[in-house]
């Protein structure tokens, strides 16, 4: 349990000793592109061609090459280190960036426009699932280790946040593609330094041989599982719902990368909690610009729907004073039972200002949430499948977001922006039905 407020807290103190101050300011740089990506795409392409079908498409293939190709730049880095992957996706990706603001800038149409966002979406670098990896490389301590992805997803939650503000900014003051060249320049400038600075292996950094690797793994605190026991080394299988496996990465040289299959059926609740919350913000995002539009303040969405993403972020760094007796499967069901009960208020408002009241009642429980699906994540995948479990996981909430942002449109065009919300809610209760389910299974 945690002995004190001060004492978890002073822990985010101990984070540039294990990873490097500079090396978090530029995984922090490196990652902001990507949250300005697909909103820039769709309002550049939009304006340049004039068609908001045509924006939304432009934006959805982009997501969609992202997804897909997540789990296998992920399954790259695992076999060939992630500096390798690093340095040739970051370069293609800056490029790749360049020609969809010229494409942009010229109002190319058609098969070309497509390619370009195929392209500027399949070489994505998943920044924060790298990062991530990289903790669960580096932190010996699991206290540390949950402090770090309490951090990782504090850093998430703002991109998410300045991201879409910024690109709001960038087109309204400068040009309508104005987010996109930011985005290439973020890309050449942080990406890359980003990419060059990363060790071949993470043993590199942490100045690990084969041998003291192994034994540092050996002397990790024993996985438990929701009920706070603790298994024997390989009797938890895989499929077992919110078992938390020893994985120690550094020794996934070891033995061979398991399939992709088998990482992804291993993280299959974190998947399907990680594509829930997906959808949440996709939908409260329609929700809240259809609500705004019919108020008459449409220019006004991205700040009420900012305020959620301020107490998220919020919560994810206060994670860590959160007992250890409080279970993963817990805390996935009350995180999934707060956000349904206040996103269903959020849709009985009638005001931006009661909207954005409770969407920030509604986001204490999301921070949380997030945090707990990476460190079940983190605690069930198999040895050598890090960058594909983490990966993956990103490749969830894009999935889950642009699905959210597909169906919460229509909902809210067709009946308001209550629609949207009750999509919201829904994936809710879906997310504290996992949580909920394994509570039950483990009595």
């Amino acid at each position: 349990m945690v002995s004190s407020a001060p004492g978890a807290l002073a822990r985010y103190r101990s984070l540039p000793s294990i990873a490097s101050g500079p090396w978090m300011a530029l995984a922090m740089a490196a990652r902001a592109p990507y949250a300005m990506i697909p909103l820039g795409t769709m309002t550049a392409i939009t304006v340049s061609t004039g068609s908001i079908a045509t924006g939304g498409l432009a934006s959805g293939l982009v997501a969609a090459a992202s997804a897909v190709a997540g789990p296998l730049i992920g399954r790259a880095a695992d076999r060939s280190g992630q500096r390798l992957v690093l340095t040739i996706l970051t370069p293609i990706n800056a490029l790749a960036l360049s020609l969809l603001l010229v494409a942009a800038l010229s109002s190319w149409d058609g098969p070309l426009l497509w390619a370009i966002c195929l392209l500027t979406g399949g070489s994505a670098v998943p920044v924060g699932s790298f990062t991530r990896a990289r903790w669960v490389e580096l932190a010996r301590d699991p206290k540390d280790l949950g402090t770090a992805l309490s951090y990782e997803s504090t850093v998430d939650e703002l991109s998410f946040v300045l991201g879409p503000a910024l690109v709001g900014i960038a087109a309204s003051t400068a040009f309508s593609a104005a987010p996109l060249a930011i985005a290439a320049a973020l890309v050449a400038m942080a990406g890359i330094p980003f990419a060059v600075t990363t060790p071949r292996r993470e043993r590199d950094r942490a100045g690990l041989t084969d041998r003291s690797a192994d034994a540092a793994a050996a002397r990790r605190v024993p996985a438990r599982t929701v009920t706070g026991e603790i298994p024997a080394v390989g009797s938890v299988p895989p499929e077992a719902p919110f078992a938390e496996h020893p994985a120690p990465a550094s020794v996934a040289d070891a033995a061979p990368a398991p399939s992709i299959h088998r990482v992804l059926l291993a993280v299959l609740p974190a998947i399907v909690v990680m594509v829930c919350i997906g959808a949440f913000f996709g939908s409260v995002q329609a929700g809240t610009t259809e609500r705004a539009d019919m108020l008459g303040a449409a220019g006004s969405a991205g700040i009420v729907y900012a305020f959620m993403g301020l107490t998220s972020a919020l919560t994810a760094l206060l994670v860590v004073l959160l007992p250890d007796s409080v279970t993963l499967a817990a805390r996935v069901l009350i995180g999934g039972a707060g956000m349904a009960a206040f996103v269903a208020l959020t849709a009985l408002m009638g005001t931006l200002t009661t909207t954005g009241a409770t969407l920030m009642l509604a986001g204490l429980f999301i921070g949380p949430t997030m945090v707990t699906a990476f460190s079940l994540t983190e605690r069930r995948t198999p040895p050598g499948g890090t960058g594909v479990a983490m990966t993956s996981m990103q490749s969830s909430v894009t999935v889950g977001q642009a699905a959210g942002a597909s169906l919460g449109g229509v909902l809210a065009a067709a009946i308001g922006a209550q629609g949207a919300y009750g999509l919201a809610a829904a994936v809710s209760v879906v997310i504290a039905l996992v949580g909920g389910f394994v509570v039950l299974r483990r009595r």
